[in-house]
């Protein structure tokens, strides 16, 4: 896939057949686009762009449905997710050629300040099954979605800064767009909207979130490295028929410890019943896959305290606007991440009493 390319599209008419062309050409001489049609548009965080491409001659195992991602969306850009489409193109152009773990095939990929773009396969072509943030993804498919995790947590174990220049310590984007939504201006109408649970008291004061974030942050930044997906709920999984379980986007791709991923993940996985009865079984399984895949053989106590302060992570979707993901996954995924929280208290484990 070719490397960076200035002035990339940012909205969903720039995506014309000569870009096509232009993209697609850097490493497949002679291709040609003639036409594009645009056969639905997923609005969100990253837009994502499902189209069919008509070609002059040999498409060089470019398929004809492909799915474009990037930033076409002004709204979500505007609460500093420039950041994270930027991560992607860089993800794909440079990172997922030496990934093990199952992820979409690119075929182009390029990052500039503020925009990425990818031209991934579609995948429901292949007949991919989605998880869309509301439907629950159940205990069998969180282990099998656990050892994904750690497969990709164990090969690349205390990853050190700067191998790629772009790879930022901690989940960028969701930092900055943090400095946005927990302020003070927006935080209480936030956490006050109808698609968020009734929270405990220090659970709507602002001040008391900002400041536990921020200690939660700077254990991370000291902390054992591995790379991420950063952004691992189950909104972000696709299951190829007869496969196993898979993230879709990359977009928040860092360095982090692996217990973002697995709180993260297990927050918004299981119903909240099954949650308390499963958790601990299926931290087990993951401290198993995470040794056999190269990583260390962490103990129960470590593996619980970790993942108790990390399910912190969670309350992003408290702040979650209702312009970057519908109305009825923000409140699907507020009331799970919510019940973790007040089960586990990473409050205590971050030193502030309540």
């Amino acid at each position: 896939m070719t490397t960076a390319e200035a002035s990339l599209p940012r909205t969903v008419e720039h995506l014309t057949a000569d870009w096509f062309t232009a993209a697609l050409s850097t490493d497949r001489p002679g291709i040609r686009v003639t036409d594009v049609e645009v056969e639905r548009v997923i609005w969100g965080s990253a837009t994502k762009v499902f189209a069919r491409l008509a070609f002059d001659g040999d498409s060089q195992n470019v398929p004809e449905h492909v799915c474009i991602k990037g930033g076409f969306d002004e709204r979500s850009r505007a609460f500093g997710l420039g950041s994270a489409y930027e991560l992607e193109g860089a993800f794909f152009r440079d990172l997922s050629p030496e990934l093990t773990v199952e992820h979409p095939r690119g075929f182009y990929a390029a990052s500039e300040a503020e925009q990425g773009i990818v031209i991934m396969e579609d995948l429901t072509q292949r007949g991919a099954e989605f998880c869309d943030g509301v439907n629950l993804w159940g205990v069998d498919a969180a282990a099998e979605t656990l050892e994904l995790l750690a497969g990709l947590h164990g090969e690349t174990w205390d990853t050190k800064p700067g191998r790629f220049d772009w790879l930022p310590v901690g989940v960028e984007a969701a930092r900055q767009a943090f400095q946005v939504m927990l302020g003070p201006e927006m935080f209480g109408p936030l956490v006050g909207r109808d698609e968020v649970p009734e929270l405990p008291d220090h659970m709507r004061d602002g001040e008391f979130v900002r400041t536990a974030f921020a200690k939660l942050w700077e254990y991370d930044d000291a902390a054992t490295h591995v790379i991420n997906h950063g952004d691992a709920h189950t909104g972000q999984l696709y299951r190829i028929p007869g496969g196993r379980t898979a993230y879709l986007d990359w977009q928040t791709a860092c360095l982090a410890p692996w217990a973002h991923d697995v709180a993260y993940f297990l927050g918004s996985a299981l119903d909240t019943d099954d949650r308390r009865t499963h958790e601990r079984a299926l931290l087990t399984l993951y401290r198993d896959a995470l040794a056999a895949a190269g990583g260390p053989h962490l103990t129960d106590d470590v593996v619980w305290e970790e993942y108790r302060r990390h399910s912190l992570h969670g309350f992003f979707w408290m702040c979650v606007p209702t312009v970057m993901q519908p109305s009825e996954v923000v409140r699907a995924m507020t009331h799970r991440y919510g019940a973790q929280i007040e089960d586990l208290d990473p409050f205590e484990l971050l030193g502030m009493s309540h």
